[in-house]
């Protein structure tokens, strides 16, 4: 079987309809501590020189610590972004986990709260709407720790006007970039998962916060090998102007094993939390047989990836994607 073969899923109820997760995502774009990017280093009383990306890391690490000890925190890591002079350094991507929306979006909201962020980053709670899924998924479906592993981060601020979200949000593959990414990325990059992230409004949510963010993980795009070709195509989305693009590459990583994964009450279950790990070397096409409940709705195999176009004719035929968006899939949407 194509190892590049992918699924495109939602999550769906006895009825048909579309399901609530019992995940949603906190994303925090931290800011530099400067408010100017060309800023010479600072120094400290002491004599020592630091630059506006070392606050921000010592920031950033601190917060990890914050996440880490959440109850309802599953999974996360600490994103470092490898573009010339980022607006955001640092991203925050953290799992968390409980049966009902409305408490896991107040959790997230408070952790945001209790975490002091600065008014140049970008802090909120999200929940998926769509994903892709490869089959790598299928053999470690955590998420990634070493240092090759990456994420080409999408993200979007939208105008007041609310009345058009749900037609946007039908057409995603196109406006976000989700398409060109899926069919031109290499296959050395091993393309393992795009998902798109809808912001969860809320009294205490920030009003600056991004609309939607798409974030496509690879396993290798960060190997030196891969590199410049992946900050090439950045600049070619960029200049498709489809929202803020920046290349990450993995800096920590934290998971937390429950002892009943399946227990629903996640106040009752006593937890064990691994230290924080750095992102480490691995090679380029080494995986590890490691299964979770992080990504529980892979859905069936259905084609292959390739650098060009020459299967869309053979997926339109196939019609494996009718029963993809709430009931079916327009036009605008197929690959």
């Amino acid at each position: 079987m194509d190892q590049n073969e992918a699924s495109v899923s939602t999550l769906m109820n006895e009825n048909g309809k579309k399901a609530m997760s019992d995940e949603s995502i906190l994303l925090g774009f931290i800011g530099n501590s400067s408010d100017s990017l060309d800023v010479a280093p600072c120094c400290s009383s002491l004599g020592s020189e630091f630059t506006p990306e070392d606050e921000s890391l010592d920031k950033a690490l601190a917060d990890c610590h914050t996440l880490r000890a959440h109850p309802m925190v599953t999974e996360g890591v600490l994103l470092r972004c490898i573009d010339a002079n980022p607006l955001f350094p640092y991203l925050h991507y953290a799992i968390f986990k409980h049966k009902d929306h409305e408490i896991r979006i107040d959790s997230i909201n408070d952790a945001v709260y209790k975490m002091d962020t600065k008014f140049n980053s970008q802090f909120g709670a999200y929940d998926e709407i769509y994903a892709i899924h490869t089959t790598s998924l299928m053999v470690d479906n955590h998420m990634p720790s070493h240092r090759h592993a990456g994420y080409i981060v999408i993200s979007f601020k939208l105008l007041e006007d609310e009345s058009q979200h749900s037609a946007l949000e039908n057409s995603w593959l196109g406006w976000t970039g989700a398409r060109e990414i899926y069919k031109h990325s290499p296959r050395t990059w091993n393309l393992r998962r795009l998902a798109l992230y809808r912001y969860c409004s809320n009294r205490r949510g920030s009003s600056r916060a991004f609309a939607y963010v798409l974030m496509c993980e690879f396993a290798s795009i960060c190997h030196p090998s891969n590199r410049l070709q992946a900050l090439d195509m950045c600049e070619r989305l960029r200049v498709r102007n489809c929202g803020y693009v920046s290349l990450y590459q993995v800096q920590w990583n934290y998971n937390i094993v429950s002892s009943n994964p399946g227990c629903s009450s996640l106040d009752s279950v006593k937890r064990e939390r691994n230290p924080l790990l750095r992102g480490h070397s691995q090679e380029v096409d080494t995986t590890t047989a490691i299964y979770s409940t992080r990504r529980n709705h892979p859905g069936p195999l259905l084609r292959g990836r390739s650098l060009g176009y020459r299967y869309q004719e053979e997926m339109d035929q196939s019609g494996l994607l009718a029963s993809y968006q709430h009931h079916s899939l327009t036009d605008d949407q197929t690959f």
